[in-house]
């Protein structure tokens, strides 16, 4: 069973009043449970910035008939790349759906990352420096701010990492 809650600056637990009254049933229902409290911890904004900005973009770059800057094809990678690789099966209505679930929280994200960096590399053979977060954050905090390529794919063709495939970037 899991339980939503927060805690509050007094050192109490504070539910919402439907999972307070799942809980306190629960504690009912298992008197002298052993439980274990996990904290939810906050995703990074660089993590997230560095998978939207860097690795959705590079995935859409390397895919046939898609263009890493069209914003409905980088939304169409992150939902396959959640399915693929942070999915769940549901049963509804006697046939099984595979759906993507939710990459939010540090955990999340996190194990996600991991699992399409895997899959990519093992896939397409990027140039380690295209796949480099600090490589990303170079592109992003340097040369996007003074006018240059207004997006890291470009910014790696236009150095040399990237081939440029035939694609107008």
């Amino acid at each position: 069973m899991e339980f939503q809650c927060r805690g509050t600056g007094d050192g109490k637990l504070e539910f919402g009043p439907y999972n307070r009254a799942r809980f306190k049933q629960f504690l009912i229902e298992n008197p002298g449970i052993r439980l274990k409290v996990v904290a939810q911890l906050p995703e990074s904004r660089k993590m997230r910035g560095f998978l939207e900005g860097g690795i959705i973009p590079l995935i859409a770059y390397y895919q046939e008939g898609m263009d890493h800057r069209n914003e409905d094809d980088r939304a169409k990678v992150r939902e396959w790349l959640k399915e693929e690789h942070h999915g769940e099966l549901v049963d509804i209505g006697g046939v099984v759906h595979k759906i993507g679930k939710s990459t939010k929280g540090r955990e999340a994200l996190t194990a996600f990352l991991e699992r399409v960096m895997d899959w990519l590399i093992e896939n397409y053979q990027p140039p380690q420096e295209a796949i480099t977060p600090e490589n990303y954050k170079h592109w992003r905090d340097t040369i996007f701010p003074i006018g240059g390529p207004d997006n890291y794919i470009g910014y790696l063709v236009e150095t040399g990492i990237l081939k440029p495939y035939g694609k107008a970037i």
